[in-house]
């Protein structure tokens, strides 16, 4: 098979989905989200797991709320400790419209394909050079310590990743009328459109135009 040599588009990396921020006392859904490296077999692990706030490490988060979800996937050890988990996330967030202030839910529906590495096993500036064989989707790349893998810090972060930079209930949301405060999507008021105040400094220009209309 020849290999297609992708220098200049080097692999994702995640913060730190390897290291739980929960050792002790795990609920049985973070139980099985957090993975130990020797216990892995050569078969691998089927993962089918729903999703809750604790188990992803959630609480707390001001973005967005989980109202739901489920991670389904398979967890294989490769060589040199290498991991690779192979499955879709699916999940509803809750979100705040930024022009209403309205809640409303975001679909969540992702195939994942990533790769996780022992920390201090990143590659140098030569074998990012090597010939790598990438599917169409760039592969995403994480590290994890002490021969555990938490793969509900790798949903927390693949959930940030999806979050809209507008986040609206809808392209047509009307927003709120600056005076009244009411919600024009659900209702209408008397107000009259705010007076737009003209900037002095711009008043020079406004004359050569409207001198060159006249």
């Amino acid at each position: 098979m020849r290999r297609t040599r992708h220098a200049s588009r080097l692999p994702q990396t995640l913060d730190n989905p390897g290291q739980s921020r929960r050792i002790d006392g795990l609920s049985t859904t973070q139980s099985m989200l957090v993975l130990s490296i020797r216990d892995l077999s050569a078969e691998g692990k089927p993962i089918d797991v729903p999703l809750d706030p604790g188990a992803v490490h959630l609480e707390g988060e001001e973005e967005f709320t989980l109202e739901g979800g489920r991670l389904v996937g398979r967890v294989e050890k490769g060589e040199d400790q290498a991991v690779h988990f192979r499955g879709r996330l699916q999940a509803r967030l809750g979100l705040r419209c930024g022009r209403c202030l309205e809640p409303f839910l975001k679909e969540l529906d992702e195939d994942l394909d990533l790769f996780f590495m022992p920390r201090g096993a990143q590659p140098d500036a030569d074998e990012e050079e090597q010939e790598v064989e990438l599917s169409d989707r760039d592969m995403v790349v994480a590290y994890y310590d002490h021969d555990r893998i938490d793969l509900g810090e790798m949903v927390r972060e693949q959930m940030h990743l999806a979050l809209p930079l507008r986040r609206l209930c809808g392209e047509d949301c009307r927003g709120l009328c600056p005076s009244c405060g009411v919600n024009r999507n659900t209702g209408s008021c008397d107000c009259q459109p705010t007076e737009t105040v003209e900037d002095e400094r711009l008043a020079p220009l406004r004359k050569i135009f409207d001198k060159g209309s006249s």
